[in-house]
């Protein structure tokens, strides 16, 4: 083949190269934009998330801006690094970004908007200005918060007790009830009422603040937050202190029985029983936490809560305990149930009607069955030797849910019983007495006149 030829063939695959970069160049692919359906701004404003990508250019240009009734008000606006011949230097796409809608400084009024997302690529498509996308997300602007009215009158409470508070809202609220400090307490809607009331069963947390701020209130869905006071006097009381003695029995009976169950090395038992009383208790508290979470609104339990038949106090709700090995503290922790002791492998009825949430062994607490009775009340029933029941029955008061035993961490046959409402545990005795759930739960459900 000539010279000449070989020329030409060069040529030719030059016009092909350079045809196809042209072409390349030229894409007509408009960049992808990421950014959230619809939006409801609320007078705390709001902060979200906008992302671009491109992966044949890269992106050019990226700006966000807000169309309401005042007129087009800019978010955000970026320009990216890149070049004409090579397109961007952040390909496929740039960092997603933050973008600030402050109601106040963007001078926003009650109504609808759109947030108006546009994107520009690196390619030669329309004269070189390139592909442009545009995402037009519908935005609620809501600025007015809740009312909150509280239909309830002075109110005493216990530190570690419960108490009940009936209200009303003046619209919708996505998340309403009691705060106690930072402690939350879910509304529910009032069983048998037609007028929108709602009530909430809150506890004061074995350790919550002296004086804490008790308040109800409701969250729309914009985020703004109403809330209602009300007269509340906090009952203080102390709480038992209490020394345990871990003998050797303990140590190398049930402490190497338990390791065995939860797969722990038992060569140390008082280190064994260390990491038990620690990480495994708080992991078993967080998954009591999630059991109770799944309880529903539909109220299941009626009058006073029973305690184990001829059953003896062994230990009380809220005591903090100290276990000795040799004289030496070697750990602690509080109780937060009380125990009860009968005969060995007795009867455990259920202390009011619902629904069982979890019945299974429950780490230190052995076989257990967690009792859901509607309103955010749920009762635990601990240590048993057999279960009788499974998740997902409905019991009655009284019913047989299994026996007593010693399983989990217990030294002896008995049961662990506690209440919570929500996920704060509370006294017990409170609710064993037929006169305070009278005068302090159920003359709050009682129907008006």
């Amino acid at each position: 083949m000539t010279g000449r030829a070989w020329g030409v063939i060069a040529m030719l695959a030059l016009a092909i190269v350079t045809g196809t970069s042209i072409w390349l160049r030229c894409e007509g692919v408009p960049p992808e934009i990421r950014a959230p359906d619809q939006i409801v701004i609320g007078r705390a404003g709001l902060e979200i998330n906008v992302g671009a990508k491109d992966p044949r250019s890269g992106i050019k240009e990226l700006e966000v801006r807000l169309r309401h009734a005042g007129g087009d008000a800019a978010v955000f606006h970026q320009s990216y690094p890149g070049s004409l011949p090579t397109g961007a230097i952040t390909k496929p796409g740039v960092p997603d970004v933050v973008a600030k809608l402050d109601p106040k400084a963007l001078g926003l009024t009650e109504g609808e908007a759109f947030l108006i997302i546009e994107a520009t690529d690196w390619s030669w498509a329309a004269l070189f200005s390139g592909n442009t996308s545009v995402l037009e997300v519908p935005v609620r602007i809501d600025l007015k918060a809740p009312r909150v009215s509280v239909d309830t009158g002075l109110t005493y409470v216990k530190r570690a007790g419960s108490a009940s508070v009936v209200y009303r809202v003046t619209e919708e609220a996505p998340r309403d009830g009691v705060l106690v400090g930072e402690a939350f307490f879910k509304g529910h809607p009032l069983p048998g009422d037609t007028d929108g009331r709602r009530i909430a069963i809150f506890a004061i947390p074995r350790d919550a603040p002296a004086n804490v701020p008790i308040r109800v209130v409701a969250e729309d869905a914009a985020g703004n937050r109403g809330t209602g006071s009300w007269a509340t006097r906090l009952q203080e009381r102390g709480f038992n202190e209490d020394t345990i003695p871990l003998g050797q029995g303990f140590l190398t009976g049930k402490v190497p029985e338990l390791a065995d169950a939860l797969g722990l090395d038992a060569s140390d038992p008082v280190a064994v029983f260390q990491h038990i009383n620690r990480e495994v208790r708080a992991a078993n508290e967080a998954e009591i936490r999630r059991i109770v979470a799944r309880g529903t609104s539909e109220l299941a339990f009626e009058g006073r809560f029973l305690q184990m038949r001829g059953s003896k106090v062994t230990s009380r709700f809220a005591e903090h305990r100290s276990y000795i090995v040799d004289g030496k503290k070697v750990s602690e922790a509080i109780h937060y149930g009380y125990d009860l002791a009968s005969t060995a492998g007795a009867g455990i009825e259920a202390a009011n009607a619902g629904r069982v949430l979890f019945a299974d062994a429950l780490g230190i607490y052995g076989n257990c069955v967690i009792l859901d009775h509607g309103l955010g009340v749920t009762s635990l029933y601990g240590h048993l030797s057999r279960i009788d029941v499974g998740p997902g029955d409905q019991v009655t008061r009284g019913q047989t849910l299994g026996t007593s035993g010693a399983t989990g961490l217990a030294g002896g046959d008995h049961l662990h019983f506690a209440i919570l409402v929500g996920d704060t545990y509370v006294d017990p005795k409170e609710w064993w007495d037929a006169k305070w759930v009278r005068e302090h739960i159920e003359a709050r459900l009682e129907p008006r006149p």
